[in-house]
């Protein structure tokens, strides 16, 4: 992964997704969040978090909390589109805790010096997709 800030979409998978999300659409999205497992044993590798973190994103900005560092590729994609549904906003908060509890994103941000940067950001988007 290669990382530039700790924001959701300052890193290369999240980028690699956002062409996914404008070459699919919604469907990119509901992707993201099957890739991560529920169970906490099931390892979840840096590139899925990274996707699943950027599609809950987009959520959360179709409920009406967007993030202030939005790409302008999802700031266009969200043109015209409907709030998102109880069910997918309930997905994008259960794939964001399952990265914040056990993700190799976690792991590897728990070794930077701005890990608590990154997981404050990180319970930012869990608390606006709430």
């Amino acid at each position: 992964m290669g990382a530039w800030s700790h924001t959701s979409f300052a890193n290369d998978d999240a980028s690699n997704w956002v062409a996914a999300l404008n070459r699919r659409g919604a469907s990119a999205i509901a992707q993201a969040f099957a890739a991560v497992p529920e169970n906490d044993e099931e390892p979840l590798g840096a590139g899925a978090a990274c996707a699943a973190l950027a599609a809950a994103e987009v959520v959360a900005a179709l409920a009406g909390a967007p993030a202030p560092n939005l790409p302008k590729k999802v700031t266009a994609w969200l043109v015209g589109k409907g709030a998102p549904t109880p069910e997918l906003l309930e997905a994008a908060r259960r794939a964001v805790k399952r990265v914040l509890r056990a993700s190799e994103l976690r792991d590897l941000w728990g070794a930077s010096p701005k890990a608590e940067t990154w997981r404050a950001d990180v319970e930012g988007l869990l608390a606006r997709l709430a």
